[in-house]
């Protein structure tokens, strides 16, 4: 379906919204073109494809505001569901805190955003690179015993209309291919994985990704039990995309900080992280994987700077139209895709990590005693005012010894505040990876608190 056709389809929710006597009306139709290659114990056992499409209509009555999401692309449903969404508004109690939905703005579409190769993606040509994958992955060792993992490709489209006159819309594409191999060795299981995003298919490269994730896996191999306490850390681009995802989601939202959840809040224009670290969100970044113009209101999305020379300062926020308008001020463009599924929070989606000058050996080089961190899982968020975060190690978690990745270790759990954390980076990556809605190199840590251990 092209852009047209969601444009009018919004706008079509729009009148419907305007003939049932609502005062304001927000109409996003979308459209989610997905397709996926899965494998597991070295064979594909699963190809998926879906197309999935709907509209999101949010309607203002008197300062009360209902909204309704319909998972078609049918007028007649559509109809009914502005119908319903009305009525839900006429029945909710006043929100003090609505002032409007967006005034249009000037937006440009984000060039190369699109490509029709990915977005036409065939079975054969993600099972191709899936054996590829496998079979590299197995020429790594006979220790090698299974591969499994996803090749994944999407396009995204969506269209915002409202009744103050924005009309605006988005398409892209990004792609994926992770890989996670296990190896055996008397006894003894290790565990290795790697991921390659990008907006373009063709340059995913599922042997070099299989390579990396098979070496690890290989070497972690019989790991050691070492004591918990504060380690230097030398974190992969991945591990440290985790950190900056949860803080884009405890401390840079704008419904955290109102909520007075926020790190942010309570250290306004301090430098409470390296003064190296310099975090953007910018859609327009061409490294950036979801590269949409608008958010999901139609607001034109800009650079906004998160972390400048290790400070933060309420200009680190990010605002959709309604938090924005509880303080008087305009949206920043954050309010979430409604492709992504449906939040109320707005959330920086295009973070990207400056770069220094240092190189993974390097780091790896000057570290006494330190442990090297593939990627974390089981992230969540135990304190957000003090931006204490915990999880695990995965995949891939080694000790460095006099400069050099010496043995495999158990994974471990850390529990740490990123303002302690982050708050001496001696040395940051000179090469940025995509990971999701991060781009970020590697940096090196002086510490990060480890609190336990696992037992195998």
């Amino acid at each position: 379906m092209n852009r047209d056709r969601l444009q009018d389809l919004a706008q079509t929710a729009v009148k419907f919204a305007l003939k049932y006597k609502a005062d304001q009306v927000q109409a996003v139709a979308f459209l989610v073109d997905s397709t996926l290659t899965r494998y597991a114990n070295s064979q594909i056992h699963q190809n998926i494809a879906s197309k999935k499409g709907g509209v999101i209509t949010k309607v203002a009555v008197d300062q009360r505001v209902g909204t309704l999401r319909v998972n078609s692309l049918e007028k007649k449903e559509i109809q009914e569901a502005v119908y319903k969404a009305v009525k839900i508004a006429r029945a909710t109690p006043v929100n003090e805190d609505f002032r409007s939905f967006p005034e249009p703005e000037r937006w440009e579409p984000i060039v190369g955003a699109f490509d029709k190769e990915t977005a036409e993606s065939t079975p054969d040509f993600r099972a191709d690179g899936v054996k590829n994958a496998i079979d590299r992955a197995h020429s790594e060792s006979n220790n090698v015993k299974a591969v499994a993992g996803s090749f994944y490709a999407g396009s995204y489209a969506f269209a915002v209309v409202n009744s103050l006159g924005v009309s605006s819309w988005a398409e892209a594409t990004t792609s994926s291919f992770q890989t996670t191999v296990i190896s055996h060795h008397k006894g003894s299981k290790g565990f290795g994985s790697a991921v390659q995003h990008s907006r373009t298919i063709r340059d995913i490269d599922p042997v070099a990704v299989a390579a990396k994730a098979a070496e690890k896996s290989v070497r972690s191999i019989n790991p050691k039990k070492i004591a918990v306490g504060d380690y230097e850390v030398v974190l992969s681009p991945r591990a440290f995309a985790g950190l900056l995802m949860y803080l884009g989601y405890i401390a840079f939202s704008a419904t955290i900080y109102q909520d007075g959840q926020s790190f942010v809040k309570y250290n306004l224009n301090k430098q409470v992280f390296d003064e190296k670290l310099h975090v953007d969100d910018d859609p327009r970044d061409g490294r950036t994987l979801y590269a949409f113009p608008i958010d999901g209101e139609g607001v034109p999305k800009k650079k906004k700077t998160l972390i400048e020379e290790g400070r933060v300062s309420e200009e680190s926020i990010c605002y959709d139209s309604f938090t924005a308008g509880k303080e008087g001020k305009k949206s920043t463009g954050h309010s979430f895709p409604p492709i992504f599924g449906f939040y109320s929070r707005p959330l920086p989606i295009n973070v990207t990590v400056a770069t220094g000058g240092s190189t993974i050996d390097e780091m790896t080089e000057e570290t006494k005693h330190g442990i090297f961190i593939t990627r974390f899982h089981y992230t969540n968020p135990v304190e957000p005012t003090k931006a204490i975060l915990t999880g695990l190690t995965r995949d891939g978690t080694f000790l460095i010894e006099d400069g050099e990745i010496t043995t495999p270790i158990m994974n471990l759990r850390y529990t740490d505040s990123m303002l302690s954390a982050l708050k001496t980076i001696p040395m940051i990556g000179n090469t940025s990876h995509i990971v999701e809605d991060v781009v970020t190199p590697a940096v090196k840590l002086e510490k990060l608190r480890f609190t336990g251990v696992t037992k195998h």
